[in-house]
């Protein structure tokens, strides 16, 4: 599909304060849309967590064509309201079994300049900064992928999201990634299994389909896919 620029780092951060966005609010959402395509955090696949022993990673899938109207998504949410500018450190580690393409997976940010349409800034997985290595139990290898910016003075951060829209004509069809983590100055998450949302709530898969996830980021579904 498109060919984007991704971004994350290398800390593991929690919430400790809030500004535009709550502390103790950051959640993620796995989704998605269209034919074999959707994301869900799945248990026994990835590194160990920071809280019990599922070992989960989360999981994206375009089991069909690159050209296919279709991804896996996760939804990320929290950050909306702060400055693009404020963002530090953006990252996830991906599964050596997996696609990690120069286009998916990767982070999509959306930002509302002051003035003009909105924006969508994106980073794909060859273009972060690749890191240390480790295996997790079940015996996946994931590599450390991270992007540290710039993030220049754009605008208002309106939602993020992580996009796997690269089918199986491509690459894998598929990829786990595991200890996702965004960071904006003090504010942050971490998600290493669906525990780890801010608000305690646990999001194994959020219902599929373009309405719902239109609903969910706050922004049209095209600003997923910019040209």
């Amino acid at each position: 599909m498109r060919r984007l620029v991704a971004l994350l780092a290398a800390v593991l951060v929690t919430a400790v304060s809030a500004a535009a966005a709550a502390a103790g609010t950051f959640t993620l959402h796995p989704s998605g849309f269209g034919e074999h395509s959707y994301s869900a955090w799945n248990g026994q696949q990835g590194l160990p967590d920071l809280t019990g022993n599922q070992n989960q990673a989360l999981y994206f899938q375009k089991m069909t064509s690159t050209a296919t109207n279709a991804a896996g998504v996760a939804v990320i949410k929290g950050f909306e309201g702060l400055p693009f500018d404020s963002l530090t450190h953006l990252e996830f580690w991906v599964g050596a079994d997996g696609h990690c393409g120069a286009g998916a997976p990767r982070f999509d940010v959306f930002v509302q300049p002051m003035a003009g349409p909105q924006q969508t800034v994106f980073i794909g997985c060859q273009e972060m900064t690749p890191g240390l290595t480790a295996t997790g139990p079940s015996g996946r290898t994931f590599q450390q992928r991270s992007y540290d910016g710039p993030f220049p003075s754009l605008g208002t951060i309106t939602g993020i999201a992580i996009v796997f829209d690269e089918g199986n004509d491509v690459g894998q069809g598929f990829v786990y990634l595991d200890n996702i983590a965004v960071a904006a100055g003090a504010l942050g998450n971490t998600w290493t299994s669906a525990s780890d949302n801010g608000n305690g709530q646990t999001i194994t898969q959020d219902p599929t389909g373009t309405d719902f996830l239109a609903t969910l980021m706050g922004v049209p579904l095209s600003m997923l896919f910019p040209t």
